[in-house]
């Protein structure tokens, strides 16, 4: 019809402008999803991978019986175990590993003094450990933590921060069984921090008393 009336020319012109319009409007008829602005979801990211760092990001441990590790423990698969006689004790070292089973160093993971992590607990808040669900007529525990804070305190004018840091890493992750008659029981260990747990074995720590 345009082109009997007004000629080829202007048919031509009109079906050229439809094309320009309908080209300008076209981005605008897109949906505005979640996945269409990927500029919140790396800020996302970003604040996660910052905060991450301030938590023990265990899979595991491993517990070591005068230099050797006699009790393995790695996502949800353990070997090993504890022995120790009837009123004999043992002193047990704790190492944290991550997932490919290298050391967990504690003291890269929390904020410094003053700041706060993702928890909202300050960086003097130590890491400790917590050890239940055993039978306390078949093994006694004790933990170095009371004894740790003791030494620190009479010490706390002799000795420089750096050794007293690698002393209190050292001494709140022994603990020592004590066997009170034959038998056999198994332990529940979590990393606490502030009140909270960090890592909770999966699995429970058989002990052996003979």
């Amino acid at each position: 019809m345009f082109t009997y009336f007004f000629g080829r020319d202007f048919s031509v012109a009109i079906s050229r402008l439809m094309l320009l319009t309908f080209v300008a409007v076209l981005p605008l008829m897109g949906g505005c999803g979640e996945d269409d602005n990927p500029i919140v979801d790396d800020e996302h990211d970003h604040e996660h991978e910052a905060d991450a760092p301030l938590h023990a990001d265990a899979d595991g441990f491993n517990l070591e019986v005068d230099g050797k590790v006699v009790y393995h423990q790695h996502q949800g698969t353990h070997e090993g175990g504890l022995t120790v006689g009837v009123d004999e004790e043992i002193e047990v070292h704790v190492v944290f590993i991550d997932a490919n089973e290298a050391e967990v160093h504690l003291d890269e993971v929390v904020p410094p003094p003053g700041e706060e992590d993702e928890h909202g607990h300050d960086g003097a808040e130590a890491f400790s450990l917590g050890l239940s669900s055993y039978d306390s007529s078949i093994i006694d525990i004790h933990l170095h933590e009371d004894e740790e804070e003791d030494e620190e305190h009479d010490h706390e004018d002799e000795e420089d921060d750096h050794e007293g840091e690698e002393h209190g890493e050292e001494e709140e992750f022994h603990f020592e069984v004590v066997g009170l008659k034959a038998g056999k029981t198994e332990i529940k260990l979590q990393l606490l921090h502030g009140g909270h747990a960090d890592f909770t074995g999966a699995l429970l720590i058989p002990v052996t008393v003979q």
